[in-house]
């Protein structure tokens, strides 16, 4: 039985672009040595946009849709003067 190494995260892939950036002597000769733009690059380093698949095939990498349950979301009510009056958290069934 083959064992997958855990999903991972966006910080981790754009470590990785990152590095390749680095190691080809900067984003702008990485992008264009693949026929992107330096903005581009530099929109997905800092987590304004996706990495295309482009990028991603690159990397080694590929991308698949993975759901998690929710986390409960903490709703704070405060009364008239602005003190917090109850803290609930809501629960996705």
């Amino acid at each position: 039985m083959i064992t997958l190494p855990p999903p991972l995260t966006s910080s981790d892939v754009r470590a990785r672009l990152r590095a390749e950036c680095l190691a080809a002597g900067g984003q702008k000769r990485w992008a264009y040595g693949l026929g992107l733009s330096q903005q581009y690059v530099g929109d997905v380093l800092a987590g304004r946009r996706l990495p295309s698949d482009r990028i991603l095939r690159k990397l080694g990498l590929q991308r698949e849709t993975v759901f998690v349950p929710r986390e409960p979301e903490e709703i704070v009510l405060y009364d008239a003067d602005g003190v917090t009056a109850l803290v609930p958290q809501r629960v996705f069934d």
